[in-house]
């Protein structure tokens, strides 16, 4: 009995001692990640250059990662004060999808920096920008900037040759005949045109509206990305209550800074052929009405052949193809792919989203 007696208080001591180490091991787990995350709010001026291009803020991941590894390590040494064992496991747990949430965060981080150094020596070897692109971002922004610059001279183009138009039918003559005075509006035919360049243009602005709103996504992704939505998704990929809703908040920031601005890179520089990355076809105006012109043949025949000039083939497949084509049809499909994307990076971090909704939209 007396040696089973001293076995036990052996094991006992054996016990706190283990305990007592593992509380100033959590101590100074807690210590330096505490203190990681004071030095961090100074390590941005010593950040990598990609980094510092990108606009990525190691701040922000560290802020994310050190608050749950504080908070896993103050319950860890509270489960021995106020003697929970029973939770240690559950922490250990925890601790354990912190390490992962970190491994995503670098794996995000590498990844960002890999993609804008390939894309940019890729443009920059195409001569396809200019030497201030620093970013896959930046790339789509430039793009995105010529595209609504031509689809603006187009709408101009088009208001103008409606105004031309407008002006030739409104050319008449005025005769009097022995007193009786009567106008004869010989180039009224001239407003049929109107009509077709009229819906032109309302898809034409369609298009502009697209452009701008795929510019209003890039801007939020460059401004909350990296510094709110990422990583207030890290911090809550580290509890477990909310997994899901951190790995969803990931997947759709690095979606949207990353994927979505290479998709659109992708696709307008694989998909199209040179001849057909050019600005569209401006729109003709002349022949001019003579509202003098008595022959009627002759009125008629400048008539259809201002028509047949509108219905020129190069005229109306470079228009169609870069409103219908280039403008809207590719931001639909980069939006879907970009979509499809975030919903399977967010199963692989432990997410699910369904995103048939916002592909509808689209």
């Amino acid at each position: 009995m007396n040696g089973a007696q001293k076995d036990g208080k052996m094991i006992c001591k054996k016990d706190k001692k283990w305990g007592k180490i593992h509380l100033a091991l959590l101590l100074l787990f807690a210590s330096i990640a505490l203190a990681s995350l004071a030095s961090s709010a100074h390590a941005s001026s010593g950040a990598p250059s990609f980094l510092l291009a990108a606009g990525i803020d190691l701040k922000y991941f560290a802020l994310a990662l050190a608050i749950p590894i504080a908070a896993v390590s103050i319950a860890y040494m509270a489960s021995y004060a106020f003697n929970v064992p029973h939770l240690r496991a559950v922490l250990q747990d925890e601790l354990l999808q912190i390490i992962a949430t970190g491994a995503v965060a670098l794996t995000i981080i590498g990844t960002q920096g890999v993609v804008d150094e390939y894309v940019v020596a890729a443009l920059h070897g195409a001569g396809a920008t200019g030497n201030d692109i620093t970013s896959a971002l930046d790339g789509a922004s430039d793009m995105l900037s010529g595209l609504s610059d031509e689809t603006i001279a187009l709408q101009n183009n088009m208001l103008d040759a409606s105004v031309w138009l407008g002006g030739q039918a409104s050319k008449s003559i005025f005769c009097n005949f022995m007193g009786v005075g009567f106008t004869l509006p010989n180039c009224g035919q001239y407003n049929a045109y109107r009509g077709g360049l009229t819906s032109a243009m309302f898809t034409t602005t369609a298009a502009l509206a697209d452009t701008y709103a795929q510019q209003y996504i890039l801007s939020l992704a460059r401004n909350y990305a990296f510094t709110i939505i990422i990583p207030l998704g890290l911090l809550l990929r580290c509890f477990k209550m909310s997994r899901a809703a951190g790995g969803a908040l990931i997947a759709i920031g690095f979606g949207f800074y990353t994927v979505f601005p290479v998709v659109m890179l992708a696709t307008e520089n694989l998909l199209h052929s040179a001849d057909q990355l050019v600005p569209p076809p401006s729109i003709p105006f002349s022949p001019t009405c003579d509202p003098y012109e008595t022959n009627m043949l002759s009125a008629r025949a400048g008539f259809s052949e201002y028509g047949n000039s509108l219905l020129s083939f190069d005229l109306i497949t470079g228009i169609s193809y870069f409103v219908l084509v280039r403008v809207l049809f590719m931001s639909i499909l980069n939006l879907i792919i970009t979509l499809g994307f975030i919903r399977a990076f967010a199963h692989i971090i432990g997410s699910d989203i369904d995103v048939s909704g916002l592909a509808r939209i689209s």
